[in-house]
């Protein structure tokens, strides 16, 4: 199981309280970029962080590649593929990578999709949500084989009843 989250604009709080509800359960926590945060702060430690377009410190990466129980995870934030456009420039760079499960902000709406067998998730924004769901939220994947269990949760920790998704 791990976490993701992205686009909390400053709002270091959210992030801690995130990273300190699951650094001894989760097996990765990542953030998808805009945090606007300094790219050396501690809360870092423990997280995988990568730049957003409103991230000017120049310590972030601007995507990163890890394993994570047995599948090559993707990070980036997205605009530097267009990704409010769609996915195609990014599901090319994934391919690429060799990715499994290609993680992305940027858009500040949740995404769960499988093209070509890759799993593309946004987790919304965990401080200005977007689209249908006018609520803050982060994502918990859970890895089954090549099948994903995605629980979007509330900045209470609660499931989100519409966006509990399995692919």
């Amino acid at each position: 199981m791990f976490i993701v989250m992205s686009d909390s604009h400053y709002d270091r709080e959210v992030v801690s309280q995130i990273k300190t509800k699951y650094q001894d359960t989760a097996s990765a926590i990542f953030h998808c970029g805009d945090s606007e945060l300094a790219s050396d702060d501690e809360i870092w430690q423990g997280i995988i962080v990568v730049a957003g377009n409103c991230d000017y410190d120049n310590g972030y990466q601007d995507f990163q590649l890890s394993n994570v129980e047995g599948k090559k995870v993707l990070i980036t934030h997205g605009h530097l593929f267009s990704v409010g456009y769609g996915l195609d420039k990014y599901s090319y760079f994934a391919e690429e990578k060799g990715a499994d499960i290609a993680l992305f902000g940027h858009i500040h709406r949740p995404v769960a999709q499988k093209i070509n067998g890759i799993l593309y998730l946004n987790p919304g924004s965990v401080a200005q949500p977007r689209g249908d769901f006018d609520i803050k939220m982060y994502a918990v994947v859970e890895i089954k084989g090549n099948h994903y269990h995605i629980s979007y949760r509330d900045l209470k920790h609660q499931p989100i009843p519409e966006l509990q998704i399995d692919l």
